[in-house]
């Protein structure tokens, strides 16, 4: 039985009860999150606002706006002002900064020096001895490149060689193939020429050309293909239902 016909507030009578029978039983106790309040405190009306002290708010927040952002404004204007704000905060000190004594301070140009005697004294001591020990090696090196490139040579040759063999084998294997099969097909003729009839070969033939060419059920229709000669109608579109090519079929089929 449809329940269409009731109306709204008996689905939710039963959905408040659910669990429950009318014949007695236990009462759920499952709440939905749905029936659960949402708006737990009253909505208090705003406070007038005060027109004339928000104003001067508003003022004084742009004061102190414009009070911070002025010296930055000026140490833009003024490089040397700036230079001078960048080396405190590096120094983390408010008073001036001696720049000559941070440089002599920080100098690297005895550690560069120092550098430079090490580097020539290095360049004394390995010069000498270093040139007999690369003409060694140079020799060692070039004479393993000659009996790499031998080894390599041998290796190629012997690479062609065995080319050369495999080709011969598969054309002497190929060319007795052949004369295989060209005996076995002479073999065959002269068998057939001995043996066989001319007659029966014919009749053969004959029926395997009509095995070849075989024919409908229908072909001996006699109305059969009387309409391939006929000029096909074209298609044409005309957009009214009473004119048409369809409607003119339709009442000679139906009407006439």
């Amino acid at each position: 039985m449809t329940t269409a016909h009731r109306p709204t507030w008996k689905a939710a009578v039963g959905r408040a009860n659910e669990g429950g029978w009318s014949a007695g039983g236990a009462v759920s106790t499952q709440k939905s999150s749905l029936d659960a309040p949402g708006q737990l405190t009253l909505k208090s009306r705003a406070q007038p606002i005060d027109k004339k002290r928000a104003l001067k708010e508003s003022l004084l927040a742009l004061q102190r706006a414009e009070a911070k952002a002025l010296p930055q404004q000026r140490r833009r204007l003024d490089p040397a002002l700036e230079q001078r704000a960048a080396q405190r905060l590096l120094t983390h000190n408010t008073q001036d900064v001696n720049v000559e004594k941070l440089q002599e301070k920080y100098n690297d140009s005895d550690v560069d020096n120092d550098d430079d005697e090490e580097d020539e004294k290095d360049d004394d001591d390995g010069g000498g001895g270093g040139s007999d020990s690369d003409s060694s090696d140079l020799d060692d090196d070039s004479s393993d490149d000659d009996d790499d490139s031998d080894d390599d040579d041998d290796d190629e040759e012997a690479l062609q060689a065995e080319l050369a063999k495999i080709r011969a084998e598969r054309d002497a294997a190929r060319r007795q193939e052949e004369e295989k099969a060209q005996a076995a097909e002479e073999a065959e003729q002269e068998e057939s020429a001995l043996l066989g009839n001319p007659l029966l070969a014919a009749a053969a033939a004959a029926d395997t050309n009509s095995q070849k060419r075989r024919r409908r059920w229908n072909d001996d229709a006699v109305f059969r293909n009387q309409a391939q000669n006929e000029p096909k109608p074209k298609k044409r579109f005309i957009n009214d239902t009473i004119r048409n090519d369809f409607h003119k079929r339709f009442l000679n089929k139906f009407i006439r």
